[in-house]
Formats: structure tokens, C-alpha cells, sequence
């Protein structure tokens, strides 16, 4: 007698069931495969802060008879052909009244060269406190300089030496807001003179970015940044001092200024034209194009 076709039917579909559970299921004894944790998003200033860092540099002089033989005076950063630094005017100026501007030296960060490489002013705007040297060497990662004004409470960074080459030749960074643009000369207090400079400044006024962040005398020169695209929008000349200078290591004020990067895209135009008259000799380029 024939056997009902139905039940082979069924034992056919148990044994593929079961074939399929196989197919999928883990080896006895086996751990299942441990899941990746998805990677943390990366913070757009953390991103922008290593895009500047290479380009900021530590400016003094090298002179072996010195002691240290190193003097640090304070940042700046490369712009235009790789082979320009900006810093502030005072800063040029502190070397000179050193009579140390034949030893002008630059620091790149994590430098094996203690000596810098030698650098030359090539360019000054006291009146914005703005300065240009050219260095020697290779071309270094210049810095893009934004066409943007910064508004008011937009985030943005600096990197520079705070305390010079105390800790090494390793930048720091500072991360506040733009508090307020404010002029670049204050009511004078009660009795104070009007020097011949306040008198320019009161005459051609031009305005600061005051920033709600702490930074020290070693800055001056720092690039400031936006804290998501690295472009430079402004150069660190000054803090508020309530008391004495060495009161800015101890206890800051918290409120700190920078002049608009256009003076110092400006000077950098000034200079390039300057140098075009002379024959033989190139023009700096501004963020990578010649003017």
C-alpha cells in the first residue's frame, strides 16, 4: 500500500526548517560577535585648532652672549607665501629696543632648530599695531585670512605662547566669544593726559574685538580664529590690566582685544606693492594669491 504523499511533504519542509535555522544560528559554544561602538563625532574647533597649529610661531631674538641665549617676545603666525609672518607692531618693537633686530629670530612649534630660523621686518603699522617679517627656509602652512566681521558672540579661538618658552616651544589655545566691537581708544579716566598717540587715534578712529577671554602677555601677535572654519579673523594686542603687568599671570581680568585682520591684510597689500616697485623683487601674495 502507497504511503500518503503529505507526510513526506512535511518531513521535507521540517528538514529545510531546520537547515535554515542552522544556517543562521551561532556554533554551540560560541560568542557573538562583539559590535563596534560607533567613533565619537570630532569637535569642529578640536579640527581647526590643528589646522592653525602648524603655522604659529614663537618671535624673539637668539644672541649666544644672552642669558638666556633664547628671548622670547611674543607670537605670530604665517599668512601669504609661507615665507610671511604677521605679528603686532610692539612686539618688533620690544626686540628693537633690545638692539636685537639683527638676531630676529622665528620658533616653529615641536622646532629641532633652538636657534629659530632668522627673520627680517620687512613691513610695521604702528598705528594699528601691525607688523610683517619674512623669514628664511622653506615655505610654511599659511594661515587663510577671512573676509568676514565677526558678530557679536560668535564662538573663536587663539593659539599662541602665553608665558613665552617657559613650558617649551608648544602653543596653547584659549576659546572664548567676540563680547562686544568696541573703539579702539576708551574714555580717558579722570586727569589723564592726551598724548600725541591718542590724539592720531582719537583723529582716525577704528575699532577692537573685545573678547570674553583670558589671555596673557605672551600672546600678543596670536591669531584669532573662528572656532569652526580656522580662519583667521582678527591678531591679540592687548588684555585689560586692572593693576601691574605681572598681576596678568596671577589673577587676569578675563577681557582681552584683538585688531581686525584687515590692517593687517592691508599692510600685507602696502608691502606687496612697496616691493613690486623694486626690481627683482617678489611681491607677497595674500592668501595665496598676488595682489
Amino acid at each position: 500500500m502507497t504511503r500518503p504523499r503529505f507526510k513526506t511533504h512535511r518531513l521535507c519542509a521540517a528538514a529545510l526548517s531546520l537547515l535554515a535555522w542552522l544556517s543562521v544560528a551561532p556554533a554551540w559554544g560560541a560568542e557573538p560577535a562583539a559590535t563596534q561602538p560607533a567613533a565619537a563625532p570630532v569637535d569642529p574647533y578640536v579640527k581647526a585648532v590643528a589646522r592653525v597649529r602648524p603655522s604659529v610661531v614663537g618671535v624673539g631674538s637668539y644672541y649666544y652672549k644672552d642669558t638666556p641665549s633664547v628671548q622670547y617676545a611674543g607670537t605670530g603666525f604665517v599668512v601669504g607665501d609661507g615665507l610671511t609672518v604677521a605679528t603686532n607692531q610692539h612686539v618688533v618693537e620690544a626686540i628693537r629696543q633690545r638692539d636685537r633686530t639683527a638676531q630676529l629670530r622665528v620658533f616653529f612649534p615641536d622646532g629641532a632648530a633652538t636657534d629659530g630660523r632668522r627673520a627680517t621686518v620687512v613691513a610695521e603699522d604702528r598705528f594699528h599695531d601691525v607688523a610683517l617679517l619674512k623669514i628664511e627656509g622653506p615655505a610654511a602652512p599659511a594661515l587663510e585670512l577671512s573676509e568676514q566681521t565677526p558678530a557679536q558672540g560668535q564662538s573663536v579661538g587663539i593659539l599662541g605662547y602665553p608665558i613665552g618658552l617657559m613650558l617649551g616651544l608648544v602653543p596653547a589655545t584659549h576659546r572664548g566669544v567676540v563680547a562686544a566691537v568696541v573703539p579702539s581708544v576708551l574714555p580717558l579716566p579722570t586727569g589723564a593726559k592726551l598724548t600725541p598717540e591718542l590724539a592720531e587715534a582719537i583723529k582716525r578712529p577704528y575699532n577692537l574685538y573685545q573678547l570674553d577671554m583670558v589671555v596673557f602677555p605672551g600672546n600678543s601677535g596670536s591669531p584669532m580664529f573662528d572656532a569652526g572654519d580656522a580662519r583667521v579673523l582678527g591678531i591679540i594686542n592687548k588684555t585689560l590690566a586692572d593693576r601691574t603687568r605681572e598681576h596678568l599671570l596671577t589673577n587676569p581680568s578675563g577681557i582681552s582685544y584683538a585688531v581686525p585682520i584687515c590692517w593687517v591684510r592691508e599692510l600685507m597689500l602696502r608691502s606687496a606693492a612697496e616691493r613690486a616697485e623694486t626690481p627683482g623683487v617678489p611681491a607677497t601674495p595674500v592668501n595665496g594669491t598676488t595682489p
